[in-house]
């Protein structure tokens, strides 16, 4: 019996060990069932991460800060006022450039004013000239009367010499005319080289007042984009220069994620395809997206030191290309996804969208 015994506790320690190993290979079937699921649908990555627009906020001129309208993280609008930079230098300086245009515009009015006049100076001077022309051949055909009748003795000499004086007088009349019309021609001349002159004194002043406006303006920076501030590296008081990154501004909407997907992996992949998104710092939340696009060119050759495969040992490496996610699922305030997040996207890669890669690539 107790042989007996012993066997059926082994039979049934047996049993046990063989219902044990099923329920353990249930529980890991149920557990990693999912994850087999997903190694057979999807194509993943551990390489992808958040990427977004970043406008780096830096001002176009230098001086001290008076005043920071922003705290560090702050949600700001569009057009909202981040920084304002000390005016008065500037304010002097476009009131001296409105200076030195009203004068400039002063001094051509003077000039205009002096053309006219001289313009209208050459007009009696032509007229002066006509008459003196019409005195000169009165006087001529009166000398041409008076020599024949004197050479006939039918007049006597000393009304000969009287028409010969007025005929030189009318011709040192016409000259003096003819001068007087040139001495006023060479002056409009000269008027109107100073007025063209002036012309481009005045626009290249009215540029340099539009440069002193805009500098004015650029002493407020104002927001570009509707975002969130960050890397705050102002304060006021402080003297900043132009190009100097103070803050950044951060579009908490219009975001993407940058996968890099082994060249391995991206035979199935099209354009289109559904993917699902985790990202670690929400364990259980999903998001929603799809495939964009993909860069025409692997991370490695657009890196600063591109590999020399044609020298040294060669070592292949699976190498990676860049896949532009964008995230379907609206913005929750709950679960913000910033750029440099961690994430692992999902790619439907059972979708056909009909697109294929090599189509995107010949059309990027």
């Amino acid at each position: 019996m107790s042989f007996f015994g012993i066997g059926v506790k082994f039979k049934n320690s047996k049993k046990l060990k063989i219902i044990a190993l099923i329920f353990i290979t249930l529980v890991a079937l149920i557990f990693m069932g999912r994850e087999i699921y997903y190694y057979v649908v999807y194509e993943r990555t551990d390489d992808a991460y958040i990427e977004g627009t970043i406008v780096p906020i830096a001002p176009q001129v230098s001086g001290k800060v008076v005043k920071v309208y922003v705290d560090y993280n702050q949600r700001v609008k569009r057009g909202e006022p981040l920084v304002e930079i000390e005016s008065d230098d500037y304010l002097a300086e476009l009131n001296a450039k409105k200076s030195t245009v009203n004068t400039l515009q002063n001094q051509q009015k003077e000039i205009g004013s002096s053309l006219q006049e001289a313009q209208a100076r050459l007009r009696s001077a032509q007229a002066n000239l006509q008459a003196a022309i019409a005195q000169r051949m009165l006087a001529e055909r009166e000398y041409e009367r008076i020599r024949s009748l004197y050479q006939e003795d039918l007049v006597s000499k000393s009304k000969f010499d009287s028409a010969e004086a007025s005929l030189r007088v009318a011709q040192a009349q016409e000259k003096a005319a003819e001068s007087q019309i040139k001495e006023v021609e060479s002056l409009i001349n000269t008027l109107s080289i100073k007025l063209k002159t002036q012309s481009h004194q005045i626009e290249k002043a009215q540029a340099e007042l539009k440069v002193a406006e805009i500098n004015l303006k650029r002493t407020v920076i104002f927001s570009p984009i509707d975002g969130r501030v960050a890397k705050r590296s102002v304060e006021v008081g402080q003297y900043i220069r132009p190009g100097q990154l103070i803050m950044a501004v951060v579009d908490e909407e219009n975001i993407w994620i940058g996968a890099n997907f082994k060249e391995t992996q991206i035979e199935k992949m099209r354009v289109g395809q559904p993917v699902k998104i985790k990202v670690d710092a929400y364990p259980g939340k999903v998001f929603k997206g799809h495939v964009a696009s993909f860069q025409p060119g692997t991370g490695a050759v657009f890196s600063l030191f591109p590999p020399e495969n044609a020298t040294g040992n060669f070592v292949k490496v699976v190498q990676r290309i860049p896949v532009r996610i964008i995230i379907d699922s609206k913005f929750d305030p709950n679960y913000p996804l910033w750029p440099g997040m961690s994430v692992i996207p999902y790619v439907d890669v059972t979708v056909n969208t009909g697109v294929k890669l090599k189509d995107v690539i010949h059309k990027q």
